[in-house]
């Protein structure tokens, strides 16, 4: 069976750590970019979801996904999620990933090998993480995005937006379907 050229999935931080089902929000624009490639239908850690996408709280989700954040420098973090992302990215010959708030932090603390790395792009809206990747990337921030812009300064695209509606932005959407066409020039 030939794998797919291009597969498009999101690493964020979790809401609910017990739901990786993806948000309406999520689903709405991963239809508007993933074209003819194919589409992880679940969030991080990639794993098979029966239950529906859950609402929560914004406190709550602020409080577990700082949590994830700080979880995150562990190095049993690494330990427990790196086969997980191994077996998503084998899947494919190129994985773009949207990194929403915290999700580009997960990624980097994933330290995955360095040929595997040449296997991946991130296309972070909102990021917040304590350094660029080591892959191919595209970080887009929010003018109005205080939460992001404490952690980068020197985004590569702005658009207007603050932390929470980056995914409702038509021109987020475009960013993302140029940085896509931009991979399959690459050859993924």
């Amino acid at each position: 069976m030939r794998k797919p050229d291009l597969q498009i999935a999101y690493i964020t931080g979790r809401s609910r750590r017990d739901n990786g089902a993806l948000s309406p929000s999520q689903a709405a624009f991963i239809q508007q970019v993933v074209g003819h490639h194919q589409q992880v239908t679940v969030n991080f850690p990639w794993t098979a979801q029966s239950a529906p996408w859950l609402a929560t709280g914004l406190l709550r989700a602020s409080v577990n996904n700082a949590r994830e954040y700080l979880g995150a420098q562990r190095v049993s973090f690494a330990l427990r999620y790196r086969q997980q992302a191994l077996e998503m990215l084998a899947s494919a010959n190129h994985t773009l990933l949207l990194s929403g708030s915290c999700g580009l932090e997960l990624f980097n603390q994933l330290h995955l090998p360095q040929e595997w790395l040449a296997r991946v792009s991130v296309f972070a809206f909102g990021p917040v993480a304590s350094r660029r990747p080591d892959c191919h990337h595209l970080l887009v921030q929010g003018d109005q995005d205080w939460i992001s812009r404490c952690w980068f300064r020197q985004a590569d695209q702005r658009i207007t937006c603050g932390h929470m509606n980056y995914l409702a932005q038509p021109q987020l959407t475009a960013l993302c379907q140029r940085f896509i066409d931009d991979i399959g020039k690459q050859g993924a």
